[in-house]
């Protein structure tokens, strides 16, 4: 309940954020050019003697004016520069973590198509068409949108080419915690509302300024992350979001040193040794069920510091919720400094 209230939380304020921040106008004022007029009075009553004098004369004028930066055209993550002529109106979403983040930016509503995956926030779905899956969106479907702006990830480079013709696209890859900040600022660009993801990037780097202080003078405990179980052990090295959080959460992965997602062997587990387990909720394996492995022999299992996520969406989806991963990932590996208890007991397993 305790996570579930902080999620609430942090939803309802970005959302407060975002609708006190609204659309921005922009007030100019101009000088005009100095001009000289002649002006003649007579000095006596029913006289014609004439006196003549002149004056100039500075006007200001002030405008209030909406924003104007269209066209903009911005760097995706491919490198490509993309030219957006207008403000978008009809976007469709190809990814769960896109249609996140326009919602806490406070453009949810220019958004006319999703995915079958998008369930955050919920009811997204309600009264927008459903595009087909994160992986295999239908293009005959977004054609008939007819939408302005297309916005997918790395996922969807082998549908570029058909997109294209339908509306302008952007992909939208980050890699760490650093890039979705970046991201975010870009795409409020995008939607005409940079102030409000500005707002929401401020918030989010809150959070992270808090657990670094929590955990800033710990030791640095080995941590393993468990993506997924099939054919081998799935976790997460470099460049990847796990290893990001880990590292912010004050631990260090063992595998920091793997590119990118990898199947290891459990002998490779244990020879590492990790000191900390956590397990996605959706890795396939239940946490009871390495006690019969050889992962049991790890300091991790013989402490009793072997977690599972509470929602994987919270760690897999790049937008703002992340940082409340990164919070769960923390108390896993410093109980101590959020006051997080745990059983400690011999190849037992916990929950968040």
């Amino acid at each position: 309940m305790k996570k579930v209230s902080i999620i609430v939380f942090f939803v309802a304020l970005i959302v407060f954020i975002s609708g006190c921040l609204g659309t921005t106008t922009k007030t100019v004022t101009t000088t005009l050019p100095p001009k000289t007029v002649t002006v003649t009075k007579t000095t006596e009553i029913g006289s014609s003697e004439a006196q003549t004098m002149t004056k100039t004369i500075t006007e200001t004028v002030t405008k209030t004016m909406a924003p104007t930066h269209y066209p903009l055209t911005i760097i995706d993550s491919m490198g490509r520069k993309v030219t957006i002529e207008k403000e978008p109106r009809r976007i469709v979403s190809l990814a769960p973590s896109i249609t996140e983040t326009l919602y806490f930016i406070g453009a949810l509503d220019k958004v006319i198509g999703v995915t079958k995956f998008d369930d955050f926030p919920p009811g997204v779905q309600k009264g927008r068409t459903i595009i087909g899956e994160f992986s295999g969106p239908n293009i005959e479907v977004i054609a008939s949108l007819k939408p302005d702006l297309i916005i997918g990830t790395s996922m969807h480079i082998k549908y570029l080419d058909k997109l294209q013709e339908i509306a302008p696209v952007i992909i939208v890859d980050p890699k760490n915690i650093d890039e979705i900040y970046e991201w975010i600022i870009k795409l409020g660009k995008v939607v005409n509302r940079e102030e409000e993801a500005e707002g929401v990037v401020n918030y989010m780097k809150a959070i992270v300024s808090s657990v670094e202080a929590r955990v800033g003078n710990s030791t640095r405990p080995k941590v393993f992350f468990l993506l997924s179980y099939w054919n081998g052990y799935w976790t997460g090295g470099k460049g990847t979001f796990i290893d990001s959080l880990i590292s912010l959460a004050g631990g260090e992965n063992i595998f920091h040193d793997v590119e990118g997602w990898k199947a290891v062997s459990a002998e490779e587990i244990v020879a590492r040794n990790p000191d900390v387990i956590i397990i996605s909720y959706h890795a396939g394996v239940k946490p009871g069920d390495l006690c019969n492995t050889p992962l049991a022999k790890t300091n991790a299992f013989k402490n009793g510091r072997v977690y599972v996520v509470s929602d994987d969406n919270l760690i897999s989806r790049p937008g703002p919720r992340i940082v409340l991963g990164l919070e769960e990932i923390a108390y896993f590996i410093h109980p101590e400094a959020f006051n997080y208890a745990y059983q400690p007991k011999a190849c037992s397993v916990s929950s968040s």
